[in-house]
């Protein structure tokens, strides 16, 4: 994955469910209550920032507790970089936008996986851990902004089973 400068990519994988606006509701507020956004990762032991963390989050994060008394003020605190996390995508929406996770058309969806309906194997081999000029890789994350995120619904065999949530930093 090639990072914007200053901008750092990341995601995450929540269990699937039909209504991506509250999956995506429920892991901002998992993390947020572990403190896995940036202020709040400064007060771990050691310090962290998000950019330093190996997505996505696993029982070795540090969790340092939500440091804010809510997700808004978090992401006042981090000011114009941002929170580096799930966090700054708030909404779902139909098309790229600052604080919004969009999904990949059916096109987008068999360019990069052949299929549209992914396997996190998949997945991980055309995204997360593509083999050395995988140029769709670069064509997907090149297509993501500072600020903004896509949704992509992984599969079991013809069940969906999760959402994976990838985004960029805005700083």
């Amino acid at each position: 994955m090639e990072a914007l400068v200053g901008a750092h990519p990341y995601f995450y994988f929540t269990p699937y469910q039909k209504d991506i606006q509250a999956a995506l509701q429920a892991l901002r507020e998992r993390e947020f209550k572990a403190g896995r956004y940036d202020p709040a990762m400064q007060t771990a032991d050691p310090p962290s920032y998000m950019f330093q963390m190996r997505f996505p989050p696993d029982e070795s994060w540090p969790a340092p507790g939500a440091q804010h008394t809510s997700i808004q003020e978090a992401i006042e605190a981090s000011e114009e970089s941002g929170t580096g996390s799930i966090l700054d995508l708030s909404r779902v929406g139909s098309a790229p936008d600052f604080f919004t996770v969009c999904p990949l058309d059916d096109q987008e969806l068999v360019q990069l996986f052949g299929t549209t309906k992914p396997t996190r194997d998949l997945l991980d081999s055309a995204l997360i851990n593509p083999k050395p000029g995988h140029e769709a890789a670069g064509l997907f994350w090149d297509g993501i902004g500072r600020g903004e995120g896509r949704y992509i619904v992984i599969y079991a065999g013809s069940e969906p089973r999760e959402i994976v949530f990838l985004g960029y930093s805005f700083d």
